[in-house]
């Protein structure tokens, strides 16, 4: 159980993403889109949320590999920045990943609803 543990993290930002993918397409559909004639809405939630929380995930080793020092004052933004690289990432291979913006500055929005969702997260759960 305990090895488990380390992926807790991971697996509850993937639900997380998720989530709101699918939240903001309901909500904005205008704005979003989710599915492909390949992927349903659900499993489209599911991959588009599974890829952007391993870019995101993996922001902050590459950096550390890139020896770029991120003071902690702006953590913060530096998670907003890669949120919103994420998520355009992922729009721009909608044909497999089944996630589609509007523009960027929709994806500038859910990547800081996301970044309000992620730190309440992770102040809950503590891993």
């Amino acid at each position: 159980m305990r090895k488990l543990k380390k992926y807790y993290g991971f697996i509850s930002f993937w639900v997380l993403d998720s989530l709101l993918l699918y939240l903001a397409t309901l909500v904005y559909p205008a704005a979003y889109a989710l599915g492909t004639f390949k992927l349903s809405i659900l499993w489209a939630a599911i991959v588009a949320g599974f890829i952007w929380t391993v870019l995101v995930w993996f922001s902050k080793p590459i950096v550390a590999i890139v020896k770029l020092k991120v003071p902690d004052k702006m953590k913060t933004f530096f998670y907003l920045f890669a949120n919103f690289v994420a998520l355009w990432l992922v729009a721009r291979i909608s044909p497999y990943s089944g996630f589609g913006v509007a523009s960027f500055v929709w994806a500038f929005l859910l990547a800081l609803v996301a970044v309000f969702v992620q730190y309440l997260t992770v102040k809950v759960i503590k891993f």
